[in-house]
């Protein structure tokens, strides 16, 4: 970018410094991760460039080429330029430089779930990156879908500043599922990265440039139910995600698992690995039975076949084994087609097991009772049909369900029919209220 020829002699024990600065040109390319750069396929980066294949990161964004005379020899160095500063606790730090957009624009989620016709507030933070920055920030919408305002103006006087801007999202009539851009205009460019920085003490500062982009999802759904109890595992995001379809959502603490808080709920779900990751689920799964015997609905989410913290979890012998289904779009076989479950109050069909992510479930029941019935079949190609991914058993009043498909991965991703699924579990053995309807039935 620019030569310094200095014709120094360097004396011995003496340091030599000087100055020098440079305009890095708008054709560089913006530093994040070279696998990151293009969209991959599934399972699969995309790197163009095969000089760049299995190398562990990327080439420094600038170099500083040094050059030394001694005697008749020429000695080259190249160093990479680093950003060094201060810090009063750890003393002299080091991060990399980077090449970054004038304008970052993030969205605070990156999936909002629409589950009726009513339009949702989704903010967009602008951050500049740099100063005096003046511009115009939009959306862009799937095909059916409204914004307003349609833009605002954006001006932020220094480099980092940030401000956040409310657009109200009216979703259509019909179900939807499509991608919702965010982008600034300064001048007749546009920016559309959002910056996620990584940070740990012992690796070096990771920066990543991902497109500004959310899933929104319009369900064409109905639910049965209220209330919601919630115990937690190993740690998942349905609670938030049965909220964006109206529920309310009890997170319950060990404590409040108790006989008379148990009557007051709709249903109840344990979450993911909760018989593998809670200590004292043995003391209070007689509670949850006795809740299920009494007229209650209870879900129980995907567990391992090992190191199980109670053997009685189930009103009738279950065994879990360790098979699974790997593929996501690997065919889904609807074995009682008439049962409540996959009929009220939505009716479930083939197109409700289209778009799942990374997997159909895994650690399906390998035997059960007869006193249950397997409602799906599935399995990898070349496998045999795992039926125990979904079992359901009437036990007293109430209805007991073992579900080993990876809700916990679907319903965060917004994949519609995985909520119609779900809502269908938990809406089990509930009237329907007549204030309370979202959507219609998917035909």
């Amino acid at each position: 970018l620019k030569d310094s020829t200095l014709n120094t002699y360097l004396a011995d024990n003496s340091k030599l410094q000087f100055k020098t600065s440079i305009t890095v040109p708008e054709t560089f390319a913006y530093s994040q991760p070279y696998w990151l750069r293009e969209k991959g396929t599934l399972g699969m980066y995309k790197v163009d460039d095969r000089a760049l294949r299995g190398t562990p990161e990327n080439e420094p964004a600038l170099e500083a080429h040094f050059t030394l005379n001694i005697g008749s020899a020429l000695i080259q160095y190249p160093i990479p330029v680093v950003y060094k500063w201060n810090d009063p606790v750890d003393g002299e730090r080091y991060r990399p430089f980077v090449v970054l957009p004038q304008v970052f624009v993030n969205l605070k989620e990156g999936v909002y779930i629409f589950a009726n016709e009513e339009a949702k507030d989704i903010e967009v933070v602008v951050k500049s990156g740099k100063p005096g920055l003046k511009g115009t920030v939009k959306l862009e919408l799937p095909e059916g879908w409204k914004a307003a305002p349609a833009s605002y103006e954006v001006e932020l006087a220094r480099k980092e500043q940030e401000a956040t801007f409310s657009f109200k999202i009216l979703p259509p009539k019909f179900q939807s599922t499509g991608e919702l851009r965010a982008f600034v205009t300064l001048g007749n460019k546009t920016y559309d990265r959002s910056l996620q920085s990584i940070e740990y003490e012992h690796i070096p500062t990771q920066l990543m440039l991902p497109e500004a982009s959310s899933k929104v999802v319009k369900i064409n759904i109905e639910r049965r139910g209220d209330l919601i109890g919630y115990i937690q595992g190993a740690g998942d995001a349905i609670p938030a995600a049965l909220r964006e379809v109206g529920y309310e959502v009890w997170e319950m603490k060990e404590e409040e698992i108790t006989p008379e808080n148990l009557e007051k709920l709709d249903a109840v779900v344990l979450g993911v690995r909760a018989l593998n990751t809670n200590d004292r689920i043995g003391f209070y799964m007689p509670y949850l039975l006795d809740y299920v015997k009494n007229g209650g609905t209870m879900v129980t989410q995907y567990n391992t076949s090992f190191r199980l913290k109670t053997n009685t979890f189930a009103p009738y012998p279950l065994t879990l084994s360790r098979a699974r289904v790997a593929e996501e779009d690997a065919e889904v076989r609807i074995l009682k087609p008439k049962h409540e479950l996959l009929n009220v109050p939505n009716k479930i069909t083939q197109k409700d097991f289209e778009g799942w992510v990374q997997e159909r479930g895994l650690y399906f029941p390998g035997e059960w009772d007869s006193n249950y019935e397997a409602l799906l079949s599935s399995n990898d190609q070349g496998e045999e049909a795992r039926e125990g991914g979904l079992l359901v058993a009437k036990y007293g009043q109430g209805y007991y369900i073992y579900n080993g498909y990876s809700m916990f991965r679907e319903l965060p991703a917004g994949v519609p029919g995985a909520f119609r699924l779900f809502v269908n579990m938990v809406s089990l053995g509930n009237e329907m209220p007549e204030a309370v309807k979202y959507g219609h039935n998917q035909d």
